[in-house]
């Protein structure tokens, strides 16, 4: 009986002392989701309003219409924008991007960064459906805080990237996406 017992003492032992290293062979970080980075965080607000239609969270995110890259230069321009291309902005102005992929690039470390993003569009295409897209958005630093402008065109991106440095992308997703739909959602590369 002794002998049993100290088999299975024995036995316990060295299960507890195997359990212990599996939780000190897993010390990497997890990585980070694009809400966690500020720069990430602020090209998916700036890309949800964007789909929302709401020109007015554009032009807010956009340093007002000064001191840097903007698409309008009042905020009357920008309702006006709103009303006339997003009619329907209300009816869209509370939803958010859901399901997403994104590749972020640091051109600069802390300074400029460029994000493309692949989601569902909120809105049906001229088919009826609601098709995925893209967005690509360079969002930079000036006076410590971040803006986002949308890049519409080759040579906007040409220029804007001409200084930085371009290595590997970072990939984001939304969180609880499957491995199917990470492989959806994933946008192309950029090309430079």
């Amino acid at each position: 009986m002794k002998k049993i017992l100290t088999l299975i003492s024995i036995i316990s032992i060295v299960g507890v002392l195997a359990s212990c290293g599996k939780d000190a062979a897993n010390t990497e970080p997890k990585p980070k989701t694009c809400e966690q980075i500020e720069p990430c965080n602020l090209a998916l607000k700036y890309a949800t309003a964007v789909e929302q239609g709401e020109e007015l969270k554009i032009y807010e995110y956009e340093a007002k219409g000064k001191d840097g890259p903007h698409v309008y230069d009042s905020k009357e321009e920008a309702q006006e924008a709103m009303e006339l291309y997003y009619k329907d902005y209300k009816k869209y102005k509370d939803k958010q991007i859901e399901k997403y992929g994104a590749l972020g690039y640091t051109l600069q470390e802390n300074k400029s960064y460029l994000y493309k993003f692949k989601y569902k569009e909120f809105r049906k295409n001229e088919d009826g459906e609601k098709g995925l897209t893209t967005l690509i958005i360079h969002v930079y630093k000036k006076k410590d805080k971040y803006y986002p402008i949308e890049v519409f065109d080759y040579p906007d991106l040409k220029k804007i990237s001409a200084d930085g440095e371009k290595g590997l992308p970072d990939s984001y997703y939304s969180l609880g996406l499957s491995k199917d739909e990470k492989e959806k959602f994933r946008p192309k590369d950029i090309e430079f």
